[in-house]
C-alpha cells in the first residue's frame, strides 16, 4: 500500500456529531450523559448517584474522572473477599461488600440503557450527517478516506453509506450466522482494495454485542438489550487503556496503520482529552495535520491548547454541521 493510498484519515470526537441530531436536538456530550445517568440512578435508588462519585452539572472532564475511578475500582473489586480477614468483622465487611457488589450491577444497568437511549441510531439525522460530511470531503477533495472516530454513535456510518462511500466497520456475515460478526485484521487495506471506507469505532459502538468472545453488530437504533451479550465500548475514563479489550485493541492496531498510510490526517470535533489517541497521533507524526476548534472559542487559548498537545498541527476554526462553515481568514487553513 501506498502513503497515498488513504489520501485523507478523519479522526472525528463529540463534537462532530454534535449538530448531527434530529429535529435541531444537538447529539450529548458527555456532560449531557453524566446528567442524565444522574437522573436514571436516582430514579432507580435515591442517593445512588452521589455513592458513586457523581452529581448534576458535572464538566464532561469531571464525569469521566469520576466515572473512571469508579469503575477502575470496580474491575479490582474481587479482591475485597481475599482480604476480609484484615478487617475486625470479615462478616460484616462481606455483607457490605455484597451491597456495593448490587449497587454496582444497578449502575451497570443503567448507564448502558442511558448511553443507547442518547447515543442510539434514532438520535441521528442522516440528511443532516451526509450533507455535512458531503461538504467537509469536497472542501477537502479527498480521494480515498479512512475514518476513526472515539464516538458511540454511527452518524458517520451513516453519512458515508448516503453518500455512497460504503463504509465498512470491519463486521463480516458467517456462513452459519445471519448476524455480523466482528474481523477487523487487515481492514484498512481490504477495505481500500474493496473501494470501501474504513470506519474505526476506538471506543466500541452502539449495537455491538459481545458473546462467547465473538462481537456481533446488531441493530443501532434498538433500546440496549442485555440478552444479546455485553456492550462493546470503552467507558468514559481519562486513564482508559484501548488494549484492554482484545477485539478494541485490533481495532487500534488498524487505526495505527491508517496513521502510517495517510497522507492526511485531520482531526474534527475532538477535545483532545484522550492520552492514548494523542499518544498514537504524536508516534505517526503526519506531515499534514489539522485540528479544528470551534468558532466561538477562544482562538488564541485553542490554538495554544492544540500546539501543546499536538505540537506541528494546523488548528482552524470551524463549525461542523448541515451548513459548514470554515473560517480561513487571518491565515487560517484547513491543512497545511
Amino acid at each position: 500500500m501506498s502513503s497515498a493510498s488513504v489520501d485523507l484519515l478523519l479522526i472525528t470526537g463529540a463534537g462532530a456529531s454534535r449538530n448531527l441530531g434530529k429535529t435541531d436536538e444537538p447529539m450529548p456530550l458527555m456532560d449531557d450523559w453524566s446528567n442524565a445517568l444522574v437522573d436514571a440512578l436516582e430514579a432507580a435508588e435515591r442517593g445512588l448517584a452521589a455513592r458513586c462519585g457523581l452529581r448534576v452539572s458535572l464538566s464532561g472532564t469531571e464525569f469521566e474522572e469520576a466515572l473512571g475511578l469508579l469503575l477502575r475500582w470496580e474491575a479490582f473489586k474481587y479482591l475485597n473477599s481475599h482480604f476480609a480477614e484484615m478487617t475486625d468483622s470479615a462478616s460484616d465487611f462481606q455483607r457490605l461488600d455484597g451491597t456495593a457488589t448490587q449497587r454496582l450491577g444497578t449502575l451497570r444497568r443503567v448507564l448502558d440503557q442511558t448511553m443507547y437511549g442518547l447515543f442510539g441510531q434514532e438520535r441521528v439525522d442522516t440528511e443532516a450527517a451526509a450533507a455535512a460530511y458531503g461538504n467537509l470531503l469536497r472542501e477537502l477533495k479527498v480521494r480515498t478516506l479512512a475514518v476513526a472516530t472515539t464516538n458511540y454513535d454511527r452518524s458517520c456510518e451513516a453519512a458515508l453509506s448516503a453518500l455512497n462511500r460504503t463504509p465498512d466497520t470491519g463486521f463480516r456475515i458467517d456462513d452459519s450466522e445471519s448476524v455480523p460478526r466482528l474481523d477487523v485484521r487487515g481492514l484498512i487495506r481490504r477495505a481500500i482494495e474493496g473501494q470501501r471506507t474504513p470506519c474505526l469505532h476506538l471506543h466500541g459502538a452502539i449495537g455491538w454485542y459481545q458473546k462467547d468472545r465473538i462481537v456481533y453488530d446488531h441493530k443501532a437504533d434498538h433500546p440496549y438489550n442485555q440478552t444479546l451479550g455485553t456492550p462493546v465500548v470503552l467507558y468514559p475514563d481519562p486513564q482508559k487503556d484501548p488494549t484492554n479489550d482484545e477485539n478494541v485493541a485490533a481495532l487500534w492496531d488498524e487505526f495505527l496503520v491508517a496513521l502510517a498510510e495517510a497522507d492526511r490526517v485531520l482531526v474534527l470535533g475532538h477535545s483532545l482529552h484522550d492520552p492514548a489517541l494523542i499518544a498514537a497521533i504524536r508516534a505517526a507524526q503526519p506531515k499534514k495535520l489539522g485540528v479544528t476548534f470551534l468558532m466561538s472559542s477562544d482562538a488564541p487559548e485553542e490554538q495554544a491548547r492544540i500546539r501543546e498537545q499536538l505540537p506541528g498541527a494546523t488548528p482552524v476554526p470551524i463549525e461542523f454541521g448541515a451548513e459548514l462553515n470554515i473560517d480561513l481568514s487571518h491565515g487560517y487553513q484547513l491543512l497545511p
